[in-house]
């Protein structure tokens, strides 16, 4: 794994599932630089530590997923925040919650 592969990744998956980054002061590109060297780095540090690949595998999607929740709980306040309580519902089912 290399952060040149999961940046690869991720631009594969943000065609599917974009990103906007309209309101934010960093790019695209930085942003997956970031979190690509980031998560390369955590799996260094876990593979330093001992942690098998399977046991850094496991680890590594729970932190996806925790940040998969945050995300849906951040998405689920700004619809709130719009007024837009039917629109919650029709989101989450949208996303299977519901």
């Amino acid at each position: 794994m290399t952060p040149e592969t999961v940046e690869t990744l991720m631009e594969d998956i943000e065609r599917e599932d974009p990103l906007d980054f309209g309101m934010l002061s960093i790019d695209e590109h930085e942003a997956r630089c970031l979190m690509a060297n980031h998560f390369c780095q955590v799996d260094r540090t876990l593979a330093d530590s001992g942690l098998d690949v399977e046991a850094r595998l496991e680890l590594m999607t729970a932190i996806a997923a925790h940040a998969m929740v945050e995300n849906m709980l951040l998405n689920v306040q700004r619809l709130q925040d719009k007024g837009a309580g039917e629109d919650v519902r029709a989101w989450m089912r949208r996303h299977g919650m519901g």
